[in-house]
Protein backbone atom coordinates (compact mmCIF):
# COMPACT_ATOMS: atom_id res chain seq x y z
CA UNK A 1 0.00 0.00 0.00
CA UNK A 2 1.22 3.62 -0.29
CA UNK A 3 2.63 5.59 2.27
CA UNK A 4 0.83 7.16 4.47
CA UNK A 5 0.95 9.96 7.65
CA UNK A 6 -1.83 8.16 8.72
CA UNK A 7 -0.05 5.73 10.98
CA UNK A 8 0.90 8.44 13.34
CA UNK A 9 -2.19 8.95 14.54
CA UNK A 10 -3.36 5.58 14.64
CA UNK A 11 -0.04 4.66 16.35
CA UNK A 12 -0.28 6.97 19.24
CA UNK A 13 -4.16 5.87 19.60
CA UNK A 14 -3.31 2.63 19.80
CA UNK A 15 -0.44 3.06 22.24
CA UNK A 16 -2.57 5.53 24.78
CA UNK A 17 -5.34 2.85 24.16
CA UNK A 18 -2.95 0.41 25.49
CA UNK A 19 -1.68 2.59 28.48
CA UNK A 20 -5.18 2.77 29.63
CA UNK A 21 -6.13 -0.19 29.19
CA UNK A 22 -3.27 -1.59 31.34
CA UNK A 23 -4.02 0.96 34.29
CA UNK A 24 -6.04 0.35 37.51
CA UNK A 25 -9.22 2.77 37.69
CA UNK A 26 -9.31 2.23 40.87
CA UNK A 27 -6.58 1.30 43.80
CA UNK A 28 -6.57 -1.57 45.78
CA UNK A 29 -9.70 -2.28 47.73
CA UNK A 30 -8.98 -1.79 51.67
CA UNK A 31 -11.29 -4.61 52.88
CA UNK A 32 -11.38 -7.89 50.44
CA UNK A 33 -11.28 -11.02 50.50
CA UNK A 34 -8.06 -13.10 49.92
CA UNK A 35 -8.04 -15.54 47.39
CA UNK A 36 -4.98 -17.26 47.28
CA UNK A 37 -4.26 -19.22 43.80
CA UNK A 38 -1.58 -19.81 41.82
CA UNK A 39 -2.14 -17.35 39.51
CA UNK A 40 -2.43 -14.58 42.12
CA UNK A 41 0.47 -15.25 43.96
CA UNK A 42 2.62 -15.26 40.98
CA UNK A 43 1.16 -13.57 37.79
CA UNK A 44 -0.97 -11.14 39.22
CA UNK A 45 1.10 -10.21 42.48
CA UNK A 46 2.41 -7.40 40.92
CA UNK A 47 0.98 -6.64 37.86
CA UNK A 48 0.44 -3.36 37.89
CA UNK A 49 3.91 -2.74 38.87
CA UNK A 50 4.98 -5.40 35.72
CA UNK A 51 2.74 -3.45 33.55
CA UNK A 52 4.84 -0.38 33.95
CA UNK A 53 7.42 -2.27 31.80
CA UNK A 54 4.67 -3.18 29.41
CA UNK A 55 3.52 0.13 28.58
CA UNK A 56 7.02 1.58 28.44
CA UNK A 57 7.40 -0.65 25.90
CA UNK A 58 4.58 0.60 23.82
CA UNK A 59 5.28 3.67 23.69
CA UNK A 60 9.19 2.95 23.02
CA UNK A 61 8.17 1.23 19.81
CA UNK A 62 5.30 3.48 18.59
CA UNK A 63 7.67 6.48 18.97
CA UNK A 64 10.26 4.54 17.35
CA UNK A 65 8.53 3.79 13.66
CA UNK A 66 6.61 7.43 14.23
CA UNK A 67 10.15 9.35 14.24
CA UNK A 68 11.37 7.02 11.17
CA UNK A 69 8.15 7.91 9.52
CA UNK A 70 8.16 11.29 9.82
CA UNK A 71 12.50 11.50 9.23
CA UNK A 72 11.69 9.58 5.84
CA UNK A 73 8.68 11.76 4.98
CA UNK A 74 10.76 15.15 5.86
CA UNK A 75 14.47 14.31 4.93
CA UNK A 76 14.87 18.23 5.25
CA UNK A 77 14.26 17.91 8.70
CA UNK A 78 17.75 18.83 10.69
CA UNK A 79 17.46 15.65 13.20
CA UNK A 80 16.26 13.43 10.32
CA UNK A 81 19.29 11.67 9.78
CA UNK A 82 20.55 11.73 13.29
CA UNK A 83 17.29 9.48 13.98
CA UNK A 84 17.93 7.41 11.23
CA UNK A 85 21.10 6.52 12.20
CA UNK A 86 20.14 6.07 15.92
CA UNK A 87 17.13 3.71 15.17
CA UNK A 88 17.62 2.21 11.80
CA UNK A 89 20.35 -0.56 11.63
CA UNK A 90 21.29 -0.39 7.95
CA UNK A 91 17.76 -1.44 6.95
CA UNK A 92 15.55 1.16 3.92
CA UNK A 93 13.58 3.14 5.75
CA UNK A 94 10.94 3.83 3.75
CA UNK A 95 9.65 0.71 4.33
CA UNK A 96 8.13 1.98 7.73
CA UNK A 97 5.83 4.16 5.82
CA UNK A 98 4.22 1.89 4.27
CA UNK A 99 0.51 1.67 5.29
CA UNK A 100 -0.29 -1.75 5.21
CA UNK A 101 -3.27 -4.12 6.00
CA UNK A 102 -1.25 -6.09 8.99
CA UNK A 103 -0.97 -2.42 10.58
CA UNK A 104 -4.48 -1.50 10.10
CA UNK A 105 -5.81 -5.20 11.62
CA UNK A 106 -2.76 -4.68 14.57
CA UNK A 107 -3.84 -1.55 15.43
CA UNK A 108 -7.68 -2.02 14.83
CA UNK A 109 -7.76 -4.79 17.26
CA UNK A 110 -5.31 -2.64 20.08
CA UNK A 111 -7.67 0.40 19.79
CA UNK A 112 -10.83 -2.22 19.97
CA UNK A 113 -9.13 -3.91 23.08
CA UNK A 114 -8.51 -0.81 24.68
CA UNK A 115 -11.52 0.37 23.95
CA UNK A 116 -13.63 -2.60 25.32
CA UNK A 117 -11.55 -2.70 28.22
CA UNK A 118 -12.10 1.02 29.02
CA UNK A 119 -15.72 0.47 28.86
CA UNK A 120 -15.63 -2.49 31.45
CA UNK A 121 -13.84 0.02 33.41
CA UNK A 122 -17.09 2.72 33.20
CA UNK A 123 -19.53 -0.41 33.97
CA UNK A 124 -18.02 -2.00 36.71
CA UNK A 125 -17.12 1.81 38.38
CA UNK A 126 -15.42 0.92 41.64
CA UNK A 127 -16.31 -2.56 41.26
CA UNK A 128 -13.20 -3.17 39.13
CA UNK A 129 -9.83 -3.66 40.85
CA UNK A 130 -6.88 -5.48 39.50
CA UNK A 131 -7.02 -7.12 42.92
CA UNK A 132 -9.99 -10.64 42.73
CA UNK A 133 -11.87 -9.38 45.39
CA UNK A 134 -15.76 -9.06 46.92
CA UNK A 135 -16.03 -5.65 48.13
CA UNK A 136 -19.16 -4.63 50.08
CA UNK A 137 -22.40 -3.71 48.75
CA UNK A 138 -20.62 -5.49 46.01
CA UNK A 139 -23.10 -6.40 42.91
CA UNK A 140 -23.31 -8.87 39.68
CA UNK A 141 -22.84 -6.69 36.39
CA UNK A 142 -24.82 -8.00 33.36
CA UNK A 143 -25.11 -5.13 31.59
CA UNK A 144 -22.60 -3.40 28.95
CA UNK A 145 -20.14 -5.65 27.32
CA UNK A 146 -21.52 -8.17 29.93
CA UNK A 147 -24.39 -8.59 28.21
CA UNK A 148 -22.11 -10.38 25.56
CA UNK A 149 -19.54 -12.40 27.14
CA UNK A 150 -18.40 -12.49 31.01
CA UNK A 151 -15.32 -12.07 31.15
CA UNK A 152 -15.24 -8.83 28.43
CA UNK A 153 -12.23 -7.23 30.07
CA UNK A 154 -9.65 -10.02 29.21
CA UNK A 155 -11.10 -10.68 25.76
CA UNK A 156 -10.14 -6.73 25.51
CA UNK A 157 -6.35 -8.19 26.63
CA UNK A 158 -6.35 -10.79 23.79
CA UNK A 159 -7.42 -8.54 21.35
CA UNK A 160 -4.67 -6.38 22.61
CA UNK A 161 -2.08 -9.07 22.67
CA UNK A 162 -3.21 -10.27 19.36
CA UNK A 163 -2.89 -6.67 17.95
CA UNK A 164 0.53 -6.03 18.79
CA UNK A 165 1.70 -9.59 17.26
CA UNK A 166 -0.29 -8.71 14.46
CA UNK A 167 1.73 -4.40 14.62
CA UNK A 168 5.16 -5.67 15.38
CA UNK A 169 5.50 -8.95 13.63
CA UNK A 170 4.69 -8.06 10.41
CA UNK A 171 6.53 -6.31 7.36
CA UNK A 172 6.35 -2.20 7.33
CA UNK A 173 6.62 -2.38 11.43
CA UNK A 174 9.96 -0.92 13.07
CA UNK A 175 10.65 -3.98 14.50
CA UNK A 176 11.06 -5.86 11.32
CA UNK A 177 12.12 -3.04 9.16
CA UNK A 178 14.69 -1.79 11.39
CA UNK A 179 17.24 -4.42 11.66
CA UNK A 180 16.68 -4.72 15.35
CA UNK A 181 15.81 -8.03 15.11
CA UNK A 182 19.70 -9.26 13.86
CA UNK A 183 21.11 -7.97 17.21
CA UNK A 184 21.36 -10.35 19.48
CA UNK A 185 19.99 -7.74 22.07
CA UNK A 186 16.82 -7.53 20.13
CA UNK A 187 16.44 -10.90 19.92
CA UNK A 188 16.44 -11.21 23.16
CA UNK A 189 13.97 -8.56 23.89
CA UNK A 190 11.75 -10.26 21.78
CA UNK A 191 11.67 -13.40 23.34
CA UNK A 192 11.10 -11.78 26.69
CA UNK A 193 8.61 -9.89 25.52
CA UNK A 194 6.73 -11.97 23.97
CA UNK A 195 6.69 -14.78 26.35
CA UNK A 196 5.44 -12.08 28.81
CA UNK A 197 2.26 -11.49 27.08
CA UNK A 198 1.30 -14.93 26.01
CA UNK A 199 1.49 -15.52 29.89
CA UNK A 200 -0.27 -12.06 30.29
CA UNK A 201 -3.60 -13.50 28.39
CA UNK A 202 -3.13 -17.19 29.83
CA UNK A 203 -3.16 -16.35 33.02
CA UNK A 204 -6.13 -14.16 32.32
CA UNK A 205 -8.49 -16.60 31.11
CA UNK A 206 -7.32 -19.31 34.16
CA UNK A 207 -8.08 -15.87 36.81
CA UNK A 208 -11.59 -15.83 34.50
CA UNK A 209 -12.36 -19.05 35.83
CA UNK A 210 -11.82 -18.03 39.16
CA UNK A 211 -13.71 -15.09 39.08
CA UNK A 212 -16.37 -17.75 38.34
CA UNK A 213 -16.25 -19.73 41.01
CA UNK A 214 -15.88 -16.71 43.28
CA UNK A 215 -19.44 -15.40 41.77
CA UNK A 216 -21.03 -18.17 41.70
CA UNK A 217 -20.27 -18.72 45.31
CA UNK A 218 -21.18 -15.21 45.83
CA UNK A 219 -24.48 -14.74 44.04
CA UNK A 220 -26.00 -18.37 43.26
CA UNK A 221 -28.92 -18.30 41.43
CA UNK A 222 -28.28 -14.95 39.78
CA UNK A 223 -25.21 -15.66 38.38
CA UNK A 224 -26.06 -18.99 37.42
CA UNK A 225 -29.04 -17.43 35.63
CA UNK A 226 -26.70 -14.90 34.05
CA UNK A 227 -24.40 -17.62 32.93
CA UNK A 228 -27.12 -19.35 31.22
CA UNK A 229 -28.18 -16.49 29.19
CA UNK A 230 -24.11 -15.53 28.46
CA UNK A 231 -22.65 -19.13 28.25
CA UNK A 232 -19.25 -17.65 26.74
CA UNK A 233 -16.31 -16.66 28.91
CA UNK A 234 -14.05 -14.78 26.37
CA UNK A 235 -15.07 -14.80 22.79
CA UNK A 236 -19.25 -15.41 21.55
CA UNK A 237 -19.90 -18.59 19.79
CA UNK A 238 -16.38 -20.24 21.01
CA UNK A 239 -15.49 -20.41 24.29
Amino acid sequence: MASSILKIPLIFASAALHHKAFTSPNPAPMTKRNYHGWVEKTLFRSIAFVTIGQKAMVWFLGMAETAVCLATRYPEWPYSKMILDYLMFGSDPNRIRLLTRPFLVGTGLMITGGLLRWQCYRVLGKMFTYEVSVQSNHKLVTTGPYRVVRHPAYTGVWMIIAGMFVWNCSPGSWVVESGVMRTISGKIAAVVCASWLLTLGTGGTIRAKTEDGILSEEFGEQWREWAKRVPYTLFPFIY
